[in-house]
């Protein structure tokens, strides 16, 4: 199979490394510019000479790489705040400045507070308007007297008061701040509803599209459904999550089956082979073959719409229309080079898709299974249909959770053991649920919903619900806590290339392959090893609390006034945590920074002759702060989470008088000694 038949597959790789580099490194626009320019050059010359020659050599190859990869770099730095002149971060925020806003998505709402994701269009400061752009996370307390909450397309008036979005306060655990920040995301608004007015609503087909979602939502919720069953329906077919319990969504994660959950790859590829199916009659003439495909393709699009075109939609429907041309032209390169064209373009459009993780995991399940599903499916012969159907699915299955395995274990840290048994459950009859789903949608939304197709959709969510839970209950095939570091994640990639070069043709240029791949892999737990420290004493941050870890080797002592600590699963698994105790705070410890000295109570620090470096006030400690600065004469003070904010402020405008170092875990997170 030659190499030239897979042309998009290597023109991505090489925009994928530009993204990458651009995401790595920030330069100045223009220089950003110059570089492509001259690697837009190079490519012209290397392509002229490559005209005049009889046999192309390497140069060719590499001015080719460096201009598409230079163009991921551009597409990447075109994007950054700082260089879009209109972006709210670039200009000078004062005070009672009125943002005019619309609301672009409804996020799920916490116990505090509604979400949404809103863009900016104009600040208004007295009588002048500059027009701007950007997204911003609009955070609304909860208010049970509002009747109403806020709908894609409202345009807003609001008190622009942006903050940013705090890091996350112990070391290892989940950053919402950087999952924003790949949305686009770089400042948070927190009002009260009273703050926030509805000025208009924006009638475009976004807007009209997100209101249909919900007026289908409301029109189903007039009927029977049960609660949860509800829940599952709105995510399967709608995309809406916010009405799923933390426990249904846990079991559907532990069981292997959250996927169905989030409209997806897997959502859209089963509607099209179902629309391909229904639409097989068509097919028997070439016109017929081309309008089958026009109408695959525009009922997928219809679906996008159906949902709210939701980005994740949007983006999947993009993938498989393609996929769906590729796999027309019935040639066997065409369906990889469709997939890698889609992912080639979304990316140039917008490079931040890289860093989401449903769009990795949508593209590595798809290539996967093109890649790895004819093979596995062809080791086993069955001939019974029955049988042989469910294997077809067994084998898609495996060959998706192979390509998605890695990279789900180091985002998730899980991997579950019985997603093969769920799948062979739950995937036969999901173009069923998908299919009958939206016939209940429409009739329910015409008002010609019958009582007994209620019941019977109700009566299959509720058997899946049952299903999911019954097998996320055998705990001991839900492998949790694993952990896996992004190095560690790219070697096994390498490596599973390595064995695919094997399985396709066993040579030497394949084994090399393969033994680079074992090598790779075994460096980068080499290297995982040494980054890990051997000892570390950590003040975590805990609000209310004071908790302190010592880490010797694998063993971790915890200090810690409190019998819970949750702050430390993420910790315990990547410190490689294996033997834990936990003990009462003392007053006194030895760090490797010097001294460390707790001050919980109202005594004050008796004077002696040895000075701790590090003092540590818990519990808001009521004493006179002067005087005990006086006595222990600190090189460092932290106030950890336990202490009242107030007291925090005071004793930090004391240390910075004193211009002693002050670290309040609250606002810096984390304080670390090694």
């Amino acid at each position: 199979m030659k190499s030239s038949g897979f042309v998009f597959i290597r023109l991505s790789l090489y925009l994928l490394a530009g993204i990458l580099l651009g995401f790595s490194i920030n330069v100045d626009l223009r220089w950003s510019l110059v570089i492509t320019t001259i690697c837009l050059l190079l490519f012209f010359i290397a392509y002229y000479r490559s005209a005049k020659l009889l046999f192309p050599d390497i140069f060719f190859g590499i001015a080719t790489f460096l201009l598409i990869a230079s163009v991921g770099f551009t597409a990447v730095q075109l994007r950054q705040p700082e260089n879009i002149s209109s972006h709210y971060t670039n200009f000078k925020i004062e005070a009672r400045q009125i943002l005019k806003a619309e609301v672009s998505e409804e996020l799920k709402p916490n116990q505090y507070n509604s979400r949404y994701i809103i863009e900016a269009i104009s600040l208004q400061n007295k009588d002048e308007y500059q027009q701007v752009s950007g997204k911003i996370l609009l955070s609304i307390r909860r208010n049970l007297n509002e009747a109403e909450s806020l709908k894609p397309g409202d345009i807003l008036l609001l008190p622009f008061i942006p903050e940013f979005v705090k890091s996350p306060a112990n070391p290892f655990m989940f950053s919402y701040r950087e999952y924003l920040k790949g949305l686009k995301i770089h400042r948070q608004v927190q009002l009260t509803p009273s703050q926030v007015e509805v000025l208009s609503f924006n009638r475009s087909l976004h807007s009209y599209s997100r209101s249909f979602r919900n007026n289908l939502i409301g029109n189903v919720r007039n009927y029977n459904f049960s609660k949860d069953e509800l829940a599952v329906f709105q995510a399967l077919i709608l995309g809406q999550r916010s009405d799923l319990n933390d426990k249904l969504y846990k079991d559907y994660a532990a069981a292997g089956a959250v996927h169905i959950l989030a409209i997806s790859g897997l959502h859209i590829g089963i509607l099209l082979l179902m629309l391909n199916w229904l639409l097989k009659p068509l097919k028997r003439s070439k016109a017929g073959k081309w309008l089958s495909l026009l109408l695959c393709i525009v009922l997928l699009w219809g679906f996008a719409v159906l949902t709210g075109l939701q980005p994740s939609v949007v983006r999947a429907v993009t993938m498989f229309s393609l996929l769906a041309v590729g796999l027309n032209l019935k040639r066997k390169t065409g369906a990889f080079n469709s997939l890698a064209l889609s992912f080639f373009f979304m990316l140039l459009i917008d490079p931040y898709y890289i860093l989401q993780v449903g769009f990795q995991l949508s593209y590595l399940a798809v290539f996967s299974i093109l890649l790895i599903q004819p093979k596995v499916y062809q080791l086993v012969n069955i001939d019974n249909k029955v049988f042989d159907y469910f294997w077809k699915l067994s084998s898609v299955s495996i060959a998706a959770q192979i390509g998605v395995l890695p990279l789900s274990i180091y985002y998730f840290h899980q991997f579950p053991g019985l997603f093969l048994l769920t799948n062979l459950f739950i995937l036969p009859f999901l173009g069923v649920l998908l299919i009958s789903g939206i016939l209940v949608l429409i009739l329910a939304y015409v008002g010609w919903l019958p009582d007994f197709l209620v019941w019977l959709f109700n009566k299959l969510l509720s058997v899946m619900n049952w299903v999911v839970t019954e097998i996320a209950s055998i705990k001991p095939f839900v492998f949790s806590n694993i952990d896996l570091s992004i190095f560690q994640t790219i070697a096994l990639y390498l490596l599973l290339a390595g064995i695919m070069m094997i399985w396709k043709k066993l040579n030497y240029r394949n084994l090399i392959a393969f033994a680079i791949g074992i090598i790779i892999l075994q460096l980068s737990f080499i290297a995982d090893k040494f980054s890990n420290p051997s000892a570390e004493i950590v003040i975590m941050h805990r609000y209310k609390e004071s908790l302190i870890t010592f880490k010797n080797n694998k063993n971790l002592v915890v200090a810690t006034s409190t019998s819970e600590a949750p702050e430390l699963i993420d910790y315990i698994r990547e410190r490689k945590i294996k033997k834990l105790e936990k003990t009462q705070l003392e007053d006194f410890y030895m760090t490797p920074q010097g001294l460390l000295y707790i001050q919980s109570d109202s005594i004050t620090f008796p004077e002696m002759e040895i000075h701790p470096e590090i003092l540590l006030l818990r519990n808001s400690p009521k004493v006179n702060f002067d005087r005990l600065l006086l006595n222990a004469q600190p090189k460092q003070i932290i106030a950890d989470g336990s202490n009242y904010p107030y007291m925090i402020r005071k004793w930090k405008a004391t240390a910075r008088h004193k211009k002693i170092p002050f670290h309040a875990t609250a606002e810096k997170g984390a304080y670390m000694m090694r």
